[in-house]
């Protein structure tokens, strides 16, 4: 069983989802640490009381790790969590865990602040979980990377691409860059236009530049200027002065350490 987590952080709506795209398999306390980590560093962007809802769908656990588990959930009402919802769809595979739980992802989503349908459904190949965002405070990146293949092929698509950046702005309070890891990503001429009005948006909050490397195309369909290697992008906003000015490190995929 794959042990992939994701993390949806709703700042505005001060929610936190937590999905398993494959299930969750709890047969050890390693298996409850790998979670309890993993949510940890998540924390990092947190600083504000906020609801968990926890994808119990795909989720099996030995009954005598139920208690370890629960003391895990405990842990994190130091940190901010005011209220954990667990949903399922399976009355047969709902684990026993001592939190409220409730059937339907819809129904759960109503009892936090989510409105209607802004949850989001984490299926293999949904472009919003696709998008992965790394937040380099110290370097004043933020770096987008994508998990499997995306081609943005059309204005729908590049609004939920600012729709997942609306959601990471409210960490952000000083002058920021972006830098699209390309490798797995491709636009389609018709959505450049589109692009074009997120990149005026976004330079509304704080963002100074917008920037590739390692393009799977030629580099001119892109709607941003791009780099060969992510050494030459981070280098190019250094000699820019947009970013804190620290050498680049790309084996930790880190700008600044």
């Amino acid at each position: 069983m794959s042990k992939k987590i994701e993390f949806e952080n709703h700042f505005s709506a001060r929610v936190l989802e937590i999905f398993f795209p494959e299930g969750y398999h709890v047969h050890s306390n390693e298996d409850i640490l790998n979670l309890k980590n993993l949510w940890i560093a998540n924390l990092k962007s947190w600083h504000s009381p906020y609801t968990c809802l926890i994808d119990f769908r795909d989720f099996d656990i030995k009954p005598e790790l139920i208690p370890a588990f629960e003391n895990t959930l405990k842990f994190f009402k130091n940190f901010f969590m005011r209220k954990i919802i667990g949903f399922y769809e399976d009355e047969l595979k709902k684990p026993h865990v001592k939190i409220e739980m409730i059937f339907g992802y819809e129904n759960a989503i109503k009892q936090t602040g989510l409105a209607r349908g802004r949850g989001i459904q984490k299926v293999k190949g949904d472009l919003r979980s696709s998008i992965q965002i790394d937040n380099d405070f110290n370097a004043h990146v933020m770096e987008i990377t994508f998990a499997e293949h995306v081609d943005f092929s059309n204005n729908a698509d590049i609004q939920i691409l600012k729709s997942k950046l609306q959601n990471i702005l409210m960490m952000w309070h000083t002058p920021y860059s972006i830098m699209f890891n390309c490798v797995n990503c491709t636009f389609s001429p018709e959505t450049h236009s589109e692009f074009v009005k997120v990149e005026r948006f976004l330079k509304g909050f704080f963002c100074k530049a917008i920037i590739g490397y390692a393009p799977k195309e030629a580099k001119e369909t892109y709607p941003f200027i791009t780099f060969r290697s992510r050494h030459l992008a981070a280098a190019s906003l250094e000699n820019s002065g947009i970013d804190s000015g620290e050498i680049a490190n790309c084996s930790t995929r880190k700008i600044g350490t």
